[in-house]
């Protein structure tokens, strides 16, 4: 088992969200140089990776614990979803530039809420995301 594995493996719930999270910026990143080389079929592979995070940041919430803040994520959710789905139709960077700040934003929020946590941060109580981050 690599560290990234053991990582993955030994995580939180709370810090997994972070790794998708920042896994998720990465590989749309990744997808913007895979277009500008025209590389489209390493290009669509990436942003379909994408899509699988979000879907699975997505299923992993919990609308009757998480009220309001679930709901709002949700629709974020599936509109980084649709927005990924358009741009990798597309090959548009701009497009997933936009899905990228949305995660990056969310992602520093996320940061930030678990260093007010402290150390409940790893009792969150939510489901455990089972996304791969490897490939």
């Amino acid at each position: 088992m690599d560290y990234t594995e053991q990582m993955v493996m030994t995580a939180s719930p709370a810090k997994l969200i972070e790794l998708l999270l920042q896994k998720a910026i990465t590989v749309i990143e990744e997808a913007k140089q895979l277009i500008d080389a025209k590389d489209y079929n390493n290009a669509n592979t990436k942003i379909v990776r994408a899509q699988d995070i979000v879907m699975e940041l997505n299923l992993s919430l919990d609308l009757e614990k998480g009220g309001d803040i679930a709901k709002n994520l949700r629709a974020l959710y599936n509109y980084m979803y649709r927005t990924l789905v358009e741009a990798n139709i597309k090959k548009d960077k701009k497009m997933l530039d936009d899905v990228k700040v949305l995660l990056e934003d969310l992602l520093s929020t996320w940061r930030e809420a678990m260093k007010l946590a402290g150390s409940t941060a790893s009792q969150i109580d939510v489901n455990k995301p089972k996304i791969n981050l490897t490939f």
